[in-house]
């Protein structure tokens, strides 16, 4: 099982780009799609060390074939999920309408959204 603490920026961003990159993440894939993708550039020790203690924490494996390949023992939508349910908790005191009125607030959904929305909260109450 993985440590359920939340995981640092650095660590969340590398954790999502071994998401993304499936089977063929390895720590060069990584640094590539760090810089790439996100504008994050660091020095191989430095994605070496978020790599090493995202499998510390759990949440990635690995297994050597020629090099050395991160695989992900914690699904995104499942840990997607946890934060989500513990950012209710936290700032919302579990008060679904006050967060959900937080992240619409603003902004522009189309009605395709919110009818999902709502057929969401009205699957969660039959």
């Amino acid at each position: 099982m993985y440590e359920k603490s939340a995981l640092s920026e650095c660590e969340l961003v590398t954790m999502r780009c071994v998401w993304n990159l499936g089977k063929n993440a390895t720590a060069f894939n990584v640094i590539n799609m760090l810089a790439e993708d996100y504008g994050m550039v660091y020095k191989e020790t430095t994605v070496y060390t978020f790599l090493k203690k995202l499998k510390e924490k759990g949440f990635l494996d690995t297994f050597r074939k020629g090099v050395t390949y991160y695989v992900p023992k914690v699904e995104e939508e499942t840990y997607q999920k946890e934060m989500a349910k513990k950012l209710l908790r936290f700032w919302y005191k579990g008060d679904v309408t006050q967060a959900v009125e937080a992240v619409v607030e603003g902004e522009k959904i189309s009605r395709r959204e919110a009818r999902k929305i709502r057929d969401a909260v009205r699957s969660c109450c039959e």
